[in-house]
């Protein structure tokens, strides 16, 4: 799959250039403009919108779509508010900040009410894993017991804020725990190579586990945690971002049992200038073409459909996107 998007990028890119940068016919013609973020190339989100843009390109001849980099949904979101894009996708935990009025973890964070939901797509599990044969760490308590080497991301990524909550919704001391900070291959090789005992992260990808997690649970007998269910309603109560999700069996090879985690949303953002007609119109081809977008990225869409894409929004919904889905007998907040 992977190989088969990244190829796809590639085309993508190569098209939008001979399309868009010589002023030809096509760019004439155009007149509306959607710039979407897709975070870095080769991304799983920076797929999603080319995808998106493939098929909104082919089906809705007043809209020019494209695609930019960003360096992740604080930059998306921004660019959005200023002006400078009209569609992301990404996790839910920003907009839903800014549209309530920002948050004073993240000074740079502009509030606005600009943004609305498009449609929800899957959301990215986040799972605490260690090894079978480590006995220093055989339940999800130990994530705290004295000694214990924990990997997550660098502060301020999304596993390192979900490490501090449930560290105080425990009850436990942030400062006591014995934290090694890194990338999801750097953390993922630690693991493996018995340089850290546990390690909290993030899928990587959205519903699927990306390749370096892949990688170490093919090198080592590895453990999945479910999450106490007094932490994940915790989590799920105070945070509207964040959603209860079970990792099916052998989600990681050598895992056989189901597990209950905590997953982040994820959604399609749009701003709310961009006309009713048009969100109308896009929405309406996405949906007529699911086919096409799963072919280019399965795990992204594979469950996409009218319903899952109307529950879980964070924010209101753009009236444009409320008019398809209500044309389906089903009702989204825009307000």
């Amino acid at each position: 799959m992977r190989i088969r998007a990244i190829a796809f990028v590639i085309v993508f890119l190569m098209t939008s250039l001979v399309t868009f940068a010589g002023g030809g016919r096509e760019a004439r013609d155009v007149r509306v403009a959607i710039r979407a973020g897709g975070s870095s190339v080769g991304g799983i989100f920076y797929v999603m919108s080319a995808a998106v843009a493939s098929v909104v390109n082919e089906h809705v001849p007043e809209v020019n779509f494209t695609v930019q980099t960003t360096a992740g949904v604080l930059e998306s979101y921004n660019r959005l508010v200023r002006g400078g894009l009209e569609v992301f996708v990404q996790n839910a935990d920003i907009p839903y900040l800014g549209f309530h009025g920002g948050d004073p973890a993240h000074p740079t964070l502009i509030p606005s009410k600009n943004v609305r939901t498009w449609f929800v797509v899957e959301p990215s599990p986040f799972l605490v894993v260690s090894r079978t044969d480590n006995t220093r760490i055989t339940r999800f308590e130990d994530v705290w017991a004295p000694g214990v080497r924990v990997g997550t991301r660098p502060r301020g990524n999304t596993p390192h804020t979900l490490l501090v909550h449930l560290t105080e919704f425990a009850g436990r001391d942030f400062d006591a725990i014995n934290i090694f900070p890194g990338g999801h291959e750097q953390s993922a090789h630690a693991l493996r190579d018995r340089n850290i005992d546990v390690l909290v992260t993030g899928s990587g990808t959205l519903s699927g586990p990306n390749s370096a997690h892949q990688e170490m649970a093919s090198a080592a007998s590895i453990r999945l945690f479910n999450f106490p269910d007094p932490l994940r309603d915790q989590l799920v109560r105070e945070f509207p971002w964040w959603g209860k999700f079970t990792l099916p069996p052998n989600w990681l090879q050598g895992h056989s049992q189901p597990t209950e985690v905590v997953a982040i949303l994820n959604s399609f953002f749009i701003c709310s200038t961009v006309p009713d007609e048009i969100v109308y119109k896009m929405t309406k081809a996405v949906f007529a073409n699911l086919d096409t977008l799963v072919a280019i990225a399965p795990t992204a869409f594979g469950t996409l459909n009218r319903q899952t894409a109307s529950v879980n929004a964070v924010i209101p919904f753009h009236p444009g996107a409320a008019r398809y889905f209500a044309e389906h007998g089903i009702t989204v907040p825009v307000e």
